[in-house]
């Protein structure tokens, strides 16, 4: 229903900040649901009240108009009683809620339209009550800005437009004169809605650099912890909704801290950079995550990715680090190289809490992190500079390499 602009909260853009600034104007928008829904069902009385007397011949079709103004208001709110705030939405589900609001508001703008052709009143006093209320319903909906600018001008288009003709059509030098008014004060509500449009864009703008920099990492300009943490739980629920497969690198810097002793702190950073370039480079999807997950360790996140896929990834990632011939000459192979642990789960509990099959084992998302983080130990256990597997569940190997790493500390 609404083909939202690039600056009017496009929800095509790639840029994972793009979501949040999304987010920030959808829960404005159902924020203020209660003026809607308040102002619609108050007004809408208000005026059937005035006309029930002026219009004797129209009662039913009067009353059956206000039944649809408070049905339709109803109805958007309690659709709009279900947005979580709080909740961090995919673009797709941010467009649906977009849509939903502004295809109830428009429906209920094109009843309020349909008032001035079915009900225009020949009272002079009464048709200055109904051009009234239609403009503070107009007010009322200033909220739809936040979904779209585009379609609050349509709201306005529709809702004044009947009246407008058939004031004109009157042939009568008043109500010439009121329809003149009402296009001149359409046309100011139209500049200042825009102004007020402008205002609440360039303050979410604002609060996303802020919220920007707050999830960057500011040495590496990638994504932080903060980011990764709150991306996983999105990403993690589409993942169980949509039943596929979530895969996750954890990379680690093999003997970083020697490179710091050796080269110092500020030759250590450049390094990071550079990894952390390389790794931004392989993730092409606007999906994927790479982020600095603590000091001298990073991590992917890959959504809707198979395990052979992700150590494929993994396997390039290594060999373009490697081959950034970073010089360490505390190792034996005397440039920079990193150790991976990879895993993959595929989500099986759903939101009724409920395995879609009784023999499925439930994932929970700690498992694939545990797992990462198994599969990275297994990695520098076997003496570093390589990629190994582990699925979700499955730790096994890394229990065994642990025990005969504590064992063999033990024994020195």
């Amino acid at each position: 229903m609404a083909n939202l602009e690039q600056k009017e909260s496009t929800f095509t853009a790639d840029s994972p900040s793009v979501p949040s600034l999304i987010q920030g104007q959808i829960a404005y928008l159902y924020k203020n649901k209660t003026l809607g829904f308040w102002s619609n069902i108050l007004l809408a009385t208000f005026m059937a009240f005035f006309l029930w007397f002026h219009l004797s011949n129209q009662q039913i079709p009067l009353l059956i108009w206000l039944g649809l103004i408070v049905t339709l208001s109803i109805v958007r709110f309690l659709i709009g009683k279900n947005f979580k705030p709080k909740q961090q939405y995919t673009q797709i589900e941010l467009t649906r809620w977009a849509n939903r609001h502004v295809f109830f508001s428009t429906f209920i703008s094109t009843m309020w339209g349909l008032s001035g052709l079915v009900f225009f009143p020949a009272d002079f006093s009464h048709l200055i009550l109904m051009i009234l209320v239609l403009f503070s319903v107009l007010l009322a909906s200033i909220p739809t800005l936040a979904a779209s600018r585009i379609a609050y001008y349509f709201q306005v288009f529709i809702t004044l437009l009947p009246i407008t003709i058939l004031l004109f059509l009157s042939n009568d030098e008043g109500h010439s004169l009121v329809a003149g008014a009402i296009i001149i004060m359409a046309i100011t509500l139209i500049f200042a809605s825009s102004y007020i449009y402008q205002l609440l864009f360039e303050l979410q703008e604002t609060q996303l650099k802020l919220q920007d920099l707050a999830d960057t990492d500011q040495l590496t300009q990638i994504a932080n912890r903060r980011h990764f943490d709150r991306k996983f739980k999105v990403e993690w629920r589409r993942a169980m909704r949509e039943r596929t497969p979530i895969s996750m690198l954890l990379i680690d810097v093999d003997f970083f801290k020697k490179y710091n002793d050796t080269y110092g702190h500020q030759a250590g950073d450049s390094c990071l950079k550079q990894i952390a370039d390389t790794m931004a480079s392989i993730t092409h999807r606007p999906a994927d995550l790479a982020s600095r997950y603590g000091g001298e360790e990073f991590s992917i996140l890959l959504p809707v990715t198979k395990q052979a896929d992700a150590v494929m990834l993994a396997e390039r990632l290594r060999r373009k680090i490697e081959g950034l011939q970073i010089e360490h000459s505390r190792t034996d192979i005397g440039v920079v190289t990193v150790s991976i642990g990879v895993s993959c789960c595929e989500p099986a509990w759903d939101f009724t809490g409920k395995t879609p099959d009784e023999d499925q084992k439930v994932i929970f998302p700690a498992m694939l992190l545990t797992a990462a983080d198994n599969a990275l130990y297994v990695s520098k256990e076997r003496g570093r500079n390589q990629v190994s597997e582990q699925g979700c569940g499955d730790h096994k190997m890394a229990k065994a390499l642990r025990k005969q790493s504590e064992a063999d500390t033990s024994v020195s």
